[in-house]
């Protein structure tokens, strides 16, 4: 009798350890709440800038290089400092080839040594050694994932759409799969209200909130385009609320 006693107050001690201080019950996953904000493709010289922008708010973000063969020396400078900051630089494909397509037509050897092996070639020989990969295009299945988590610790892919919080599909799950949720002004789902909702969610929720962008302006006059003020308001919320950032292969370890 006393020893079900004991349990149920047990029990109830961890009910009420894992509710947080707005009443909601979360999953005491053992890290920090954060948010991981990922830039595609080569807009090295306006990925500079916006780090010096936003340079005050501590911020950490992983840009994913495609076309590295293109680079110019000034440009892997850049690359350099972003990197001895803090910044992570990782691997988005060689030519931007779309490796679904490209491996049900030509196989995962033929994809691996056009598009990746010569990538991380060209970023060894400059000291920019990548440990993660975005898909082009967001264009993965069963099969590239397995061919890609092989050669890197993180892989991420994209997500679409306003879902409720609950249901979104841009939080790290302790899987070395992930999706980040676009930030261009472009998407139909860009609302800047709607991912501080989800960052929101993610603090109360002991969660990490995977984004991506690509090219970082001032004022938007195109696709693939997200403001610094989007930037901003995240940053600021993430230093606010006492949430972390996170770069893609910090992941891997948690």
């Amino acid at each position: 009798m006393k020893l079900t006693r004991y349990y149920l107050i047990a029990l109830v001690l961890v009910l009420f350890s894992c509710t947080n201080e707005n009443g909601r019950t979360s999953i005491e996953t053992g890290y920090q709440p954060g948010v991981v904000i990922t830039f595609d493709d080569d807009y090295i010289d306006d990925w500079a800038d916006v780090h010096q922008a936003l340079k005050p708010t501590g911020w950490k973000a992983t840009f994913f290089v495609t076309k590295f063969g293109t680079l110019n020396s000034s440009q892997i400078g850049e690359l350099h400092t972003l990197k001895d900051y803090g910044h992570e630089i990782a691997a988005h494909g060689l030519n931007h080839l779309d490796a679904r397509n490209y491996i049900a037509q030509h196989g995962a050897d033929a994809y691996l040594e056009t598009e990746i092996y010569p990538m991380m070639a060209l970023m060894d020989a400059n000291q920019l050694h990548a440990e993660s990969f975005a898909y082009p295009f967001g264009s993965r299945n069963a099969t590239t994932d397995g061919v890609l988590l092989k050669e890197f610790g993180m892989v991420r892919g994209t997500t679409y759409g306003q879902l409720p919080p609950s249901s979104q599909n841009c939080y790290y799950t302790g899987n070395h799969l992930v999706y980040g949720l676009g930030l261009d002004k472009s998407y139909p789902h860009f609302s800047v209200p709607y991912f501080l909702s989800l960052l929101e969610y993610a603090r109360d929720h002991n969660k990490i909130v995977i984004f991506y962008a690509h090219r970082p302006v001032e004022a938007v006059n195109g696709e693939y385009e997200t403001d610094y003020d989007t930037l901003f308001a995240i940053c600021d919320y993430v230093k606010t609320n006492n949430m972390r950032f996170y770069r893609i292969s910090d992941l891997e370890n948690l």
